[in-house]
């Protein structure tokens, strides 16, 4: 695609060609940027996890900041900031349904030199909305043709270390690109600089890898480069540490195998009918969970007489080490609970044996409740990314389970089972306000689950056989 037809196909769009419209009437130089151009030059429209509606960048000078109310009374909107005055990082942005705008200040004082102060090459396009003219850095083109990340200057990482998960989340969602060998250097030279940024910034860009088509290929490039270890010390004791016969891996490569291995359990849960459909949040929690799950096998190593290897309640130390991870990169706390309550269960299904009955299979239903379909894929995750002798032997006895919990869980009166009897009931027979009210409630609730009682009035009669006024005076 030559300038001329890339400028015709951006001013096809209603929303630029408005805006191209408005910047030659008020005579102000607007610079459309960056990611819409490379994608129209990509033929990139792509659906699910990336793009939802249209997401554009401008450039504009400082002195033309007037322009940013005519825009807003041109769109019926309004611009927030986000940055910092004092940093020059200030960012006028909108979002609205499926529309988001970013508005940025040229960083130098012309056009050339804020996109020469730019990541990568491939995002160093301007077009002018006014003058109807294509502006870029040498070799944009080029890089795109040949799907190739590149760092528009020396100084670019110095600029803004989160550059280096920039570069690899563009791995993750530019199908095809790879990364320059001189960028793949400086990276693994430089990363210890993501030592000092925002918590929230990290995230945002670890979120977006996760939530990439090619999740496993983003944690693999996080990994081989070394900022993984650097942004998450604490899996630093498992890159050697190894396991029992249920994995033929360290546990390192087993958390890295089973990011890959999500994706392995939907597809083979959609071959048996039962698709699960994930929300964003759905999403991060299982894969954030994935990446802690095993974080306590450093601390609760053992071998017994035998030989053989335990990790006995790993799973409590785990949730210690995800939780501190969580807060430094200032995880919400909703995503925060989520993640911590499939890592506490994450080895209940695991355990499961081939007697385990119906009634068992429906407390846990019950105790996991609307997180069940994320443990279950959690756990075919787990399971085929530990192939040793002993895994591949339970294979059928978890699918089976897993299989089974999804059918419970769509009866919701498993998972959220009307109450039959109240604090109230319990105390009316001579228990104090207390946390054996509580122990006896959920004693009643779980016959309930387990279809032997139905009714209040059988769960009456139940409280009155088992929980009588002569057991509080004891």
């Amino acid at each position: 695609m030559d300038e001329k037809t890339l400028i015709h196909r951006a001013l096809d769009d209603p929303i630029l060609f408005k805006l191209s419209t408005l910047a030659k009437e008020k005579g102000v130089p607007l610079f459309l940027v960056g990611g819409y151009l490379r994608d129209l030059l990509l033929g990139a429209h792509w659906s699910g996890f990336q793009q939802v509606g249209m997401d554009y960048d401008f450039a504009l000078p400082k002195e033309c900041s007037s322009f940013i109310p005519t825009m807003e009374h041109a769109f019926q909107f309004q611009f927030f900031k986000v940055g910092k005055e004092e940093a020059g990082t200030i960012t006028y942005r909108m979002m609205k349904k499926e529309v988001s705008m970013d508005i940025t200040f040229f960083q130098g004082e012309t056009l050339e030199e804020d996109l020469r102060r730019r990541d990568f090459t491939i995002n160093a396009i301007a077009v002018s909305l006014r003058d109807e003219t294509c502006h870029a850095i040498e070799g944009a083109f080029d890089d795109i043709e040949k799907k190739l990340i590149r760092s528009v200057s020396p100084h670019s990482i110095d600029q803004d270390p989160l550059r280096m998960l920039r570069a690899i989340r563009y791995l993750c969602t530019l199908e095809g690109f790879s990364i320059d060998i001189r960028l793949e250097e400086e990276i693994s030279s430089k990363k210890d600089l993501m030592r000092h940024l925002p918590g929230e910034r990290v995230k945002m860009e670890l979120d977006r890898i996760l939530l990439s088509p090619h999740p496993y290929l983003g944690i693999k490039s996080l990994y081989e480069l070394g900022l993984l270890l650097v942004l998450m010390p604490e899996l630093m004791g498992l890159e050697n540490l190894g396991q029992d016969k249920h994995h033929h891996l360290n546990v390192l490569f087993h958390i890295l195998l089973m990011i890959e291995k999500i994706h392995w359990a939907f597809e083979w849960l959609t071959r048996t009918g039962k698709t699960i459909s994930l929300t964003r949040e759905d999403r991060l929690a299982l894969y954030y969970a994935s990446l802690f799950h095993d974080l306590g096998k450093q601390d609760t190593y053992s071998q017994d007489d035998k030989g053989k290897i335990h990790f006995y309640h790993h799973e409590s130390f785990s949730c210690k080490r995800a939780e501190a991870i969580m807060e430094r990169l200032r995880f919400s706390n909703p995503l925060k609970n989520r993640v911590l309550h499939l890592i506490k269960h994450h080895m209940r299904i695991l355990n499961l044996s081939s007697e385990t009955g119906e009634s068992a299979l429906k407390r846990l239903v019950n105790q996991i409740g609307e997180e069940t379909p994320l443990l279950v894929l959690h756990t075919l995750g787990d399971k085929e990314a530990s192939r040793g002798i002993l895994s591949i032997q339970i294979d059928e006895i978890v699918e089976g389970h897993c299989l089974r919990l999804l059918q419970l869980f769509a009866q919701k009166d498993i998972v959220h089972p009307p109450p039959l009897v109240t604090g109230h009931d319990v105390m009316a027979l001579g228990y104090p306000s207390g946390p054996k009210v509580g122990e006896i409630l959920n004693f009643i609730r779980e016959k309930q689950i387990e279809g032997e009682i139905r009714t209040r009035e059988a769960a009456i009669e139940l409280l009155k056989e088992r929980y009588n006024s002569l057991e509080v005076k004891k």
